[in-house]
Order: C-alpha cells, then structure tokens, then sequence
C-alpha cells in the first residue's frame, strides 16, 4: 500500500502558532501513532517535504521514525535543509520531485503545489512544478507545502488545470492519506 504525507515539522515550534485548530505541544506523537497504526513492512510511505526543523532528537520522535515499519521516501520541502542528515532517515531521498507510475498514470509528486493560494513565495518553484507536470503530461500532482488557512484554501492548481491533491497533515487529521483515498478524492483520476 502507498500512504502520503507531507509536513510533519518535527520539533518546529511555532507551528502551533500558524494554526490556532492545533494548540497543543507534542503533535509529533500523533503524528507517529497515526502512522503505526497504518503502516505496515510492505507499505511505501512518501513524505512530500518539510519533515523536521532539526536534528537535535530530544523527546525521541526522529529516532521513532527510524523504527517505523515499512519504506520511507522523501520529497524535499522549502525546510529540508541537510540532505546528507536527511538520509540517515530515509530510504530515498530526491531534491525537488519524483514521478510515480501507478495503473499507468503518472503521478508528480511534490512539496509544491503548482499555485499556492495563500502566498507568493517560492513562485519559480510552482512555475517547475507546473512545467514538469505538463511536460511529462502527468495525471495527479500530490503536494504539501500549504499549512491551515483562515480562508480554507488547500491549494490553487485546479484553476491551471492540475489535478492535485494536498497531503499537508493539518488537513487530513494528522494522518497519512493511503492511495485508496487519494483516488477517492481525485474522481476523474480513477482509471
């Protein structure tokens, strides 16, 4: 099974602060018992970016994450600073983005969406995102990066035509989507 998620910010404090939903220290636990009670040694879960604010483990949870059962893939997000580190906690690492092949669809799979609705920042890195979506004429784009918003915009890529689908952990109950709900929510993708 492939499961997705993205913006876990381990031990990145001010998260709290950015979504008033979440004021509660320690959703690293959920987030990792989220993940076990899904996971399983013959799943593949890909992170899409943002993993964790550093390296200094002191409640356990990165070394929590090594134990997780099954494949770990990562996507580099706008925080993922120490690729080197990085490693030392997953079985694949890739700087910016990763096609799938799945039912013989393709799948982007990225930290950025192709727009973000609710800043204007990294915008070379959403016009990549779309030139490689419809240059290797993609299906689906699965992206993180846009966190919980007053205004609740998840993303902005279907007005350029993208299907896409956002695995943010604020969105999804901090939890991972698996890829039974991702077709789910992206209907005109099912074959």
């Amino acid at each position: 099974m492939l499961y997705f998620i993205s913006d876990t910010h381990f031990y990145h404090e001010n998260i709290i602060n950015l979504n008033p939903k979440v004021r509660f220290k320690g959703f690293e636990a959920v987030i990792l018992n989220n993940l076990l009670e899904v996971l399983k040694e013959d799943d593949v879960l890909y992170h899409l970016g943002d993993f964790t604010w550093h390296f200094e483990d002191k409640n356990g949870f990165l070394n929590m994450w090594k134990s997780l059962p099954g494949k770990k893939v990562l996507i580099m997000g706008n925080h993922d600073r120490n690729k080197n580190k990085l490693k030392g906690f997953f079985d694949e690492v890739y700087d910016f983005h990763k096609i799938l092949e799945y039912k013989g669809r393709k799948i982007l799979l990225s930290h950025y969406p192709a727009k973000d609705p609710i800043t204007t920042r990294y915008p070379e890195r959403q016009e990549l995102v779309r030139e490689i979506y419809f240059k290797e004429n993609c299906d689906l784009l699965i992206h993180g990066h846009v966190h919980w918003n007053e205004h609740g915009l998840v993303c902005a890529c279907k007005d350029l035509g993208v299907n896409c689908v956002n695995v943010n952990i604020e969105w999804h109950n901090y939890r991972p989507l698996g890829e039974e709900e991702i077709l789910e929510s992206v209907r005109c993708f099912c074959p």
